[in-house]
């Protein structure tokens, strides 16, 4: 089916990642950073006068997201919702890349064709939680996802990731 175009709202994307097996899950999720590849600029006119421009550096692209705080059990279907707490807990701090998947639903749930973007996992490339925070006032968590030093960088599409 073609997705809808046009503009959209927040209530229609879905974030996945993988879990301690890599096998992908849903999270709920109220927050999100902005998602794309960010490269740090240096300015070089400082070097010579007559050098005037920017050096872009090494690109990067972390994500912080954050939702609430749920217990439940990990969700094998890919649209159930899998409890955050439970999927984020064996990640933090561990090395093994995860692939990370946001869809982008138009005015709808994701469709097939749905704007995407993320990174499959290999064992050279994806994303590492770096910080996991939980707030017991608000019982809400924060987590903060990097790409794991070389890897290949995520992308934009419409095909979800494995």
């Amino acid at each position: 089916m073609t997705s809808l175009t046009g503009r959209t709202t927040y209530k229609h994307l879905l974030f996945f990642i993988g879990d301690s097996a890599n096998t992908l899950r849903s999270l709920p999720i109220d927050s999100l950073s902005a998602v794309g590849l960010k490269y740090d600029e240096q300015e070089l006119t400082a070097w010579q006068d007559a050098v005037k421009g920017r050096l872009p550096t090494m690109p990067d692209a972390p994500l912080e997201f954050g939702g609430p705080l749920d217990t439940s059990a990990a969700v094998s279907t890919a649209t159930g919702l899998s409890g955050s707490h439970t999927v984020l807990v064996p990640l933090v701090g561990s090395e093994t890349p995860r692939t990370v998947d946001i869809r982008f639903g138009i005015r709808a749930a994701p469709e097939a064709d749905s704007p995407q973007f993320g990174i499959s996992q290999s064992a050279t490339s994806g994303y590492i939680v770096t910080s996991y925070e939980i707030d017991p006032k608000a019982m809400t968590f924060k987590a903060r996802a990097v790409l794991i030093p070389g890897s290949a960088l995520p992308a934009f599409g419409n095909t979800a990731e494995t």
